[in-house]
């Protein structure tokens, strides 16, 4: 055998970059069937993901193979099946473990064919090892290695022109009435809100409202759908449908016009993000499309009800309903004792301390306009909180030793607790009070933990990219009371209120009416109806 050569070694690695390129291409077409996708497009497409890949993935595949051919004297390999059918292998993994993690977020075919690019991936895998084994049996030529490669770099593209990804248009639903509500309608948006955060941390006596949510209303667990993308999941709540149906995925779109004709919605997953997927910053990354669906609080103000909406996340385009920021100067409804000792116990964090006051002023400044807007009329009233994730994000002490965190949080739910007190007193007696989080937090996981043991891991104590469970907690004279054994979805939210406020269900809602949550004698005396 011949000793390894610099430059084979380099011709190997690189090529195997432009497959695992022309995979990444792939990957992402198959992430956005609503995209327009042209032949042109796509083939413009597949020279730019190459070299991208190349330098990505061949050139740290080169140095690793060169710093191992010198540690470990490597003989002469040809290596291109190998690191080829490592690819593919990659790709084989990731085309299934994105197919399961987006679940709600791809639909029909568009999911199928991830499962079929994972078995194309497979199949790659086979061909690339039988067919090195072939080559070196019949004396591996160059040109022979050299066509072999050839065929290798083609598979990918043969992949993506032979089976494209079938293209879906998202479901258009139009504001249009829905009816007359028999009651009003507040919700309430509280980020940070799980069964941990209800049934320990805010256990005391200077949580009044809390405890009544405890005790005087009906709660069931919500359980997020994967991936963790904050717009998407609130997106489903308000309008009852998941992401493959309203459009809404993460809170950033992508344009790349020599490919596509429309705005990217969708990553694919990769181990460490998707940021550096799409080739040579010719993306721009640009706010997300808005939703295709209509929230419910819409369809209830194209129905006559007063409506405001404050600061609930999402891409809403130009809905009239959802009222602009309020000025951070106008939280004239934060008590000056609050204000100070929260500023006081901000203190010892200067790296947080200007973003959690910021969020602390901009709940506020909601609550006060919430306020103004119940005080005129308002019947059908959604509001947006955020300081109580932010806090517990960051600050959620996990051992006794984090005293100061723990007071910060400590503060946090009472000024929590007097914002809820404030909106429930102005809300009409009447009215149907629903007080949900799509998602909880929790601590950070073992990957994390040992990504920070090699210093590359985040500064946060919990997070929601794990999707722990959300909680939904309803207050109204139809609600049963008490905890419910049984867990719900996020899209439930919007049909189980328009069950409650006497409407009928809209047949577009993939989300069902939380049965459990709803007193026997209601259900006896309120049959569903359903609409398109």
């Amino acid at each position: 055998m011949q000793t390894v050569t610099r430059g084979q070694l380099w011709i190997d690695a690189l090529g195997a970059g432009a497959i695992a390129g022309l995979v990444a291409e792939a990957m992402v077409l198959r992430m956005n069937p609503e995209a327009s996708q042209t032949a042109a497009g796509v083939l413009v497409g597949m020279p730019l993901w190459a070299s991208w890949g190349m330098l990505l993935v061949g050139v740290p595949l080169a140095l690793a193979l060169a710093a191992a051919r010198r540690l470990l004297d490597l003989e002469r390999r040809w290596l291109a099946p190998e690191l080829a059918a490592l690819v593919f292998l990659a790709a084989a993994v990731l085309a299934l473990v994105n197919a399961r993690l987006h679940l709600h977020l791809l639909r029909g075919s568009a999911q199928r064919v991830l499962i079929q690019d994972a078995a194309a991936w497979t199949v790659a895998l086979v061909l690339a090892l039988a067919g090195g084994a072939l080559v070196r049996r019949l004396g591996a030529a160059p040109a022979m290695r050299a066509a072999f490669s050839l065929v290798l770099l083609a598979l990918p593209a043969l992949r993506v022109v032979g089976a494209p990804t079938p293209e879906r248009r998202l479901e258009e639903v139009a504001a249009r009435p829905l009816g007359t509500p028999s009651r009003p309608l507040v919700v309430i948006g509280l980020e940070g809100l799980d069964a941990k955060f209800l049934l320990t941390d805010s256990i005391g006596s200077s949580t009044p409202v809390l405890a009544r949510l405890r005790e005087a209303g009906g709660r069931v667990r919500l359980k997020p759908h994967r991936p963790y993308l904050r717009w998407a999941l609130w997106t489903s709540a308000a309008t009852g449908t998941y992401p493959g149906r309203h459009g809404v995925k993460a809170h950033w779109g992508w344009d790349l016009p020599l490919v596509f004709g429309e705005t990217l919605r969708l990553l694919p997953w990769t181990p460490e993000g998707s940021r550096m997927i799409l080739p040579w910053g010719l993306a721009e990354r640009v706010p997300p499309p808005p939703a295709t669906v209509a929230p419910l609080w819409a369809r209830l103000a194209a129905s006559g009800v007063p409506t405001g909406a404050f600061g609930w996340p999402g891409s809403w385009g130009d809905d009239p309903s959802l009222r602009p920021e309020p000025e951070l100067g106008r939280a004239a409804g934060l008590e000056p004792s609050m204000g100070a000792s929260l500023e006081a116990a901000l203190a010892p964090f200067p790296d947080r301390q200007a973003e959690v006051w910021a969020a602390i002023l901009r709940d506020q400044a909601r609550v006060d306009a919430a306020r103004e807007a119940l005080a005129a009329g308002t019947a059908n009233l959604w509001l947006h909180l955020e300081t109580l994730a932010l806090t517990r994000r960051h600050f959620e002490p996990l051992n006794r030793r984090q005293t100061a965190e723990r007071q910060l949080l400590e503060l946090v739910s009472e000024l929590v607790d007097q914002q809820l007190g404030d909106l429930l007193a102005a809300a009409p007696a009447t009215a149907l009070i629903a007080v949900v989080s799509p998602y909880g937090l929790a601590p950070p996981g073992a990957f994390e933990r040992f990504k920070r043991l090699l210093g590359t891991g985040g500064d946060w104590h919990t997070s929601a990219a794990s999707c722990p469970e959300g909680l939904l907690v309803l207050l109204g004279d139809a609600v049963e009371l008490g905890p419910q054994p049984s867990a719900a979805a996020v899209p439930d939210l919007a049909p189980t209120l328009c069950y409650l406020l006497g409407l009928p269900v809209a047949q577009y809602m993939e989300g069902g009416v939380v049965i459990d949550l709803v007193k026997p004698s209601y259900l006896a005396t309120h049959p569903l109806r359903v609409v398109e």
